[in-house]
């Protein structure tokens, strides 16, 4: 059977990625497919929108399955248990930035993700990698180990730039470590939309536009082949359910913007069937 890891990416703070990353899992979750979330970034928000207390030992963290001496036993923990949810999470920590730092002194470090799914490969149907906001060495860890990138955006001017600049890097990358098979770019998640002028202007959906203006976010991902999911709004809901240690969908089940997750999840499993 295969599996699809994916990689959600961003080199801008504040686009949503750990949300995003566990909002999708809680739905692939609940269409029956197991579901692994990898903290990639330093700052350790992942345990915490998963409710979970963020674990004070190195060996307890993704930073373990960096060293050297990763015995195969991946520190693991279960989400939301409670609510019958199958999910299991590989917590970063406050040791991730030493554990960067020694990595980057190592042979195959762009590999190391990639060669310990292969020496000791996890059972779920999906991996998703939770990746720092700014591009760095993690980026190219997950990059080299993944088979699709999710990039979620603000949809403002410095956004746009950050897509372009980050679209740039990927297939930089992409060539420069001879990644075959190449990972592909599962689309573009304008998230955390607001209904200002600016991000209305930025996704083409400002009526009075005028030809010729800075070209809109749509326009630069169709330039390039690459699909945009449907806006994802700035909720209070959201927010309010992460800071709770929950996904949307359980605490509030009918709210509008689980049907955009869903769509996200739906388009995985898609993937994952054809690679079966």
């Amino acid at each position: 059977m295969a599996q699809l890891k994916v990689a959600i990416m961003s080199n801008a703070g504040g686009t949503g990625k750990t949300t995003l990353a566990i909002n999708i899992a809680n739905e692939l979750d609940l269409a029956g497919h197991p579901v692994c979330l990898l903290g990639l970034d330093p700052n350790a928000s992942l345990a915490m929108f998963l409710g979970l207390i963020n674990p004070s030992e190195r060996e307890q963290t993704f930073s373990a399955v960096l060293d050297d001496e990763f015995d195969g036993v991946w520190p693991l923990f279960n989400c939301w248990t409670e609510k019958g949810s199958k999910i299991q999470a590989c917590l970063s920590g406050e040791s991730l930035g030493d554990a960067i730092e020694r990595l980057s002194n190592t042979d195959r470090r762009t590999e190391k993700l990639q060669d310990r799914l292969e020496d000791y490969p996890l059972p779920h149907d999906f991996l998703i990698f939770d990746c720092p906001g700014t591009v760095d060495l993690l980026h190219k860890v997950a990059l080299t180990a993944c088979d699709y990138v999710l990039i979620p955006v603000q949809p403002d001017a410095k956004g746009v730039y950050a897509v372009a600049t980050l679209l740039n890097w990927f297939f930089q990358q992409v060539k420069r470590l001879r990644l075959r098979p190449a990972p592909k770019i599962l689309g573009v998640v304008p998230n955390r939309v607001q209904t200002t002028v600016q991000h209305q202007d930025v996704l083409g959906l400002r009526k009075d536009r005028n030809i010729g203006e800075m070209p809109t976010l749509p326009d630069l991902l169709n330039s390039r082949g690459i699909y945009c999911f449907k806006p994802i709004r700035e909720y209070a809901d959201i927010s309010k359910a992460i800071m709770d240690g929950m996904p949307l969908k359980a605490y509030r089940p009918g709210h509008k913007a689980n049907t955009l997750f869903q769509e996200i999840a739906h388009t995985l499993i898609k993937r994952l069937e054809e690679a079966n």
